[in-house]
């Protein structure tokens, strides 16, 4: 019951913040943190948390301010040499941690995307359709029905439609209507950043009875497409878990590679009750 009230609240303060009670109000109070962190490059954000655009030696205690505040907070592209220090440092700071490789592609990886969409497409019965200020909520919240069930955390609303970041957010859905596949590209980085050329991308997910069509693949290539001719940027990154095979054989297909960096999720027991925020 708590946890219904807590949704429906949620619900109430903003219908577009998504996921899970926890990971509704930690959107909620990412939110909040971006309007006042959004201008400063240090800072970063593709709609589910705001985190740390980079390692320093001295933003330790940016991430645990970050983490305490929202409830997570993300450094990206972390050095692997600096894993076990950070990560010691904030579980000593009370953190529980979550680790993920840092996957990256360039023009290799947009000319792959090109080549999977001159030979492939989605299934007859599907329609891809792209978020934007016009997007009904009915559709948003059958995303996120979808990105529930497949253990991934749908991004808050402002960033889905592109109001805080340029991004593209592309759905699949079927003759009834059934949303049963996405993928998704933010630019997330501050324009001052030396990383503004790069985008966050990802959020891959298939409904579990169309799984073995190809529709993440697609879609995955199609969002690129996009990046490339929309945003005008033609570099990526996305963070796998270590052993997520489907994951990696897509990434692999479409020419991103594993580098030698990290993602490293600090995560607050005290007010995110789960001990990773998503697959």
């Amino acid at each position: 019951a708590g946890d219904q009230s807590n949704a429906e609240e949620m619900q109430e303060t903003d219908p577009e913040y998504f996921g899970s009670s926890d990971q509704q109000r930690l959107q909620m109070r990412a939110d909040h943190l971006w309007h006042l962190l959004r201008d400063n490059p240090e800072y970063t954000c593709h709609g589910r948390v705001v985190g740390l655009a980079e390692y320093s030696e001295d933003n330790l205690e940016k991430q645990i301010a970050l983490a305490r505040l929202q409830g997570a907070a993300p450094l990206d592209g972390l050095p692997r040499e600096h894993l076990e220090t950070r990560r010691a440092a904030l579980e000593r700071a009370g953190l529980v941690t979550d680790v993920y490789d840092h996957w990256e592609g360039a023009a290799a990886t947009f000319g792959a995307a090109d080549d999977i969409l001159s030979k492939r497409e989605l299934p007859a019965d599907l329609n891809a359709c792209a978020i934007s200020a016009d997007t009904t909520i009915d559709d948003l919240r059958n995303l996120d029905r979808l990105a529930q069930s497949c253990d991934v955390f749908l991004p808050m609303g402002a960033f889905l439609r592109g109001l805080q970041r340029p991004s593209v957010f592309l759905y699949a859905k079927d003759q009834d209507g059934r949303v049963v596949g996405a993928a998704a590209a933010v630019a997330q980085f501050h324009d001052a950043h030396e990383k503004s050329g790069m985008v966050w991308w990802g959020m891959l997910t298939t409904d579990a009875r169309r799984r073995g069509e190809g529709i993440a693949l697609v879609l995955g290539a199609m969002v690129l497409r996009d990046v490339r001719q929309k945003l005008g940027l033609s570099q990526c990154f996305t963070g796998i878990r270590t052993g997520n095979l489907p994951s990696e054989a897509v990434c692999s297909k479409l020419a991103l590679s594993r580098t030698n960096t990290v993602d490293l999720l600090a995560i607050n027991p005290d007010s995110f009750g789960g001990g990773q925020i998503t697959k």
